[in-house]
């Protein structure tokens, strides 16, 4: 166990933690309190199911008060946001012109005046410098809008994630002179990929007069066009550091030189990279020295929401469409009817929308429970998101190259642009280390919160495993968690609690196996972050629907329908994965085959198996 916990230390050096140090926990809670969304281990000091939805049923522990779906209080601020909205959609629809933006490379005057008017740069900055300070369920309506264009959703999407870094982690002086500007739209700014896999460096060292000096080659951004100001990481002896470099203070000897990358979507916003020298100074220091990596962790963090909400705009609107399209042209089985007619057309929406109602019902369930000011730590779910809306995504395109055919690939159609923005934005995006992260910080969290200990004795692990197994098969029911919800929905809160238990003994499975070294299986640690992701999904649909129901909203029926499909659907997937976690006498090793496939692809340089029509004489 020691070793999962330097493992996630390495996986996420921003937050140092010392997880495996109870004593420090004082001292830790200072840094993790103002990162909201950076993947941590949490402390026994209080009931886990009361701070993490996720870990509470990793533990097999639930708390009710999750069962009661987020909404407004008031029904003014549901109006209030509807109206915004509408005037925001109106103004995209009279200013936006996609095909405008791809020609010119990037958005046009009367886009960003009206991203202006509607306050878009202001949306999370306070109310005392000037800003909206939308909470969290108004900005998810607000990027719905928003992703009418990627272009449009990139360039607001940055400018949200560099008000929340300033908000959280800068200094008086850097938000009262740069929050103001840039809610203006005048500060244009532009962030380092975090994720960069290409070789770019950024290196601080000692410079004149006791400042420090930046170097940097090929480093990867992303932001406005023709930005103006800069979020960079420098590296001193593998320690980052967050700088802000505005284009306006640079001195006679400092250089940024931007070069964009010829990219095959994005192309209204700058996408490329810069090589950099400058000197700093503790003005240009965002937060404190070394904790560059929690700053860049909240900055992907802080972005997962929105983006989720983006994708939900876009799905909507694509389902809108492909409905149109389905409903007009003609079957290509059958005479006289058309393609909504055809059962393989309904199957390929089917799983769209439900994928779509699954990711809505997950964002905004999280927003809810954020905005409702709850000591809750959602950084587990926030990391599922991320996953969830990547699916979405894939699904989006996958249903309108079957459905739309070959005018999908067409360029006077506006599918192709949109596949092209989509591709773009999720190579940009990298989530992988993100599994590593969940899983590591879910078992460590239930180690420390229980009294784990691992059995020597062979008769005795074989005994344990007999009842674990026959508990995975056979769990019980211990919370009732179908009392706070729908009658119709029963068997799915069974199926819910079934995998509450049975994920909480397959987590003692796999640390008492001897041997088992699980911070390096990542095939084990991806069946969890799986499993975790259902009973999220689970959770908030389930919540969804009762609520929907309970207050008579329009079409409820149909909610409580989807949300037993999907609950019927995610549950079988849970038992498969959790079976094969189990693997009770190791008669079947799953998950590491996939990797010992993988390693062999890349040790023999490819794909090495011999044609079937091979012979050996």
């Amino acid at each position: 166990m020691h070793r999962a916990l330097i493992r996630l230390q390495k996986l996420h050096k921003c937050n140092v933690r010392c997880l495996s140090d109870a004593a420090k926990s004082k001292e830790v809670a200072g840094i993790s309190e103002k990162s909201k969304f950076a993947i941590r281990t949490l402390d026994n000091t209080s009931s886990i199911e009361k701070r993490s939805l996720s870990r509470g049923f990793a533990m097999n522990k639930f708390e009710k008060d999750f069962m009661i779906y987020p909404e407004y209080t008031d029904s003014d601020d549901v109006r209030n946001i509807e109206g915004f909205v509408d005037v925001l959609r109106k103004s995209l629809e009279l200013s936006v012109d996609s095909k405008l933006i791809e020609k010119e490379g990037k958005l046009a005057s009367d886009t960003i005046e009206a991203l202006r008017s509607n306050a878009i740069f202001s949306l999370a900055i306070g109310k005392y410098f000037d800003g909206i300070g939308m909470c969290n369920k108004d900005l998810s309506k607000v990027f719905e809008e928003l992703s009418v264009d990627w272009n449009v959703y990139t360039t607001s999407h940055i400018s949200l994630l560099v008000a929340n870094i300033l908000t959280i982690y800068g200094s008086d002086e850097q938000k009262s002179k740069y929050l103001g500007i840039l809610g203006s739209g005048k500060l244009r700014p532009a962030v380092a990929i975090v994720k960069d896999t290409n070789g770019g460096v950024c290196e601080q060292t000692a410079g004149p007069g006791g400042k420090s000096m930046l170097n940097g080659q090929n480093i990867r951004v992303m932001g406005h066009h023709n930005a103006n100001f800069y979020v960079v990481f420098g590296n001193n002896n593998g320690e980052k550091t967050c700088f802000l470099l505005d284009e306006a203070e640079l001195g006679t000897t400092d250089k940024i030189q931007f070069t964009r990358d010829e990219t095959i979507g994005l192309k209204g916003i700058d996408v490329g990279r810069i090589e950099l020298t400058a000197l700093v100074t503790d003005k240009n220091l965002l937060g404190t020295p070394g904790h560059g990596s929690e700053i860049a962790s909240e900055l992907v963090g802080s972005g997962r929401m929105p983006f989720a909400a983006a994708t939900i705009g876009m799905a909507r609107r694509a389902l809108r469409e492909l409905s149109i399209w389905c409903n007009r042209t003609p079957s290509r089985q059958n005479d006289r009817t058309t393609l909504a007619d055809d059962s393989r057309s309904q199957r390929i929406v089917t799983e769209l929308a439900l994928k779509v109602y699954a990711l809505e019902s997950s964002l905004y369930y999280l927003s809810g429970l954020i905005d409702e000011g709850l000591s809750v730590v959602v950084d587990i779910e926030n990391s599922l998101l991320s996953i969830m809306t990547r699916d979405v995504l894939q699904a989006v395109i996958s249903a309108q190259l079957e459905l739309v055919g070959v005018a999908a690939s067409d360029a006077s159609f506006p599918h192709e642009k949109l596949f092209r923005d989509v591709t773009t934005l999720l190579s940009i995006i990298d989530e992988g280390a993100d599994v590593e992260q969940i899983g590591l910080a879910t078992i460590a969290t239930w180690a420390t919160s229980t009294s784990h200990k691992r059995v020597v004795s062979t008769l005795k692990r074989w005994l344990k495993n007999e009842k674990e197994a026959d508990e995975l098969r056979n769990p019980g029911l211990s919370h009732y968690i179908a009392e706070h919800a729908h009658p119709s929905l029963q068997l799915a809160c069974q199926e819910l609690e079934f995998s509450m238990s049975r994920i909480n003994n397959v987590v003692s499975k796999l640390l008492t196996s001897q041997g088992k070294n699980i911070e390096q299986d990542y095939g084990s640690l991806e069946a969890l972050v799986n499993v975790l992701k259902n009973n999220l999904v689970m959770v908030s649909t389930i919540s969804r629907a009762s609520r929907s129901y309970s207050i008579g909203l329009r079409n409820a029926d149909i909610e409580l329908a989807w949300a037993t499909i999907i609950c019927s659907r995610l549950s079988r997937a849970t038992w498969f994965e959790l079976d094969s976690l189990s693997d009770l006498f190791g008669l079947v090793r799953f998950n590491p085959s996939l990797l010992n496939a993988g390693r062999a692809v890349f040790d023999l340089g490819g794909y090495i198996i011999e044609s079937p029509l091979e012979k050996n004489w």
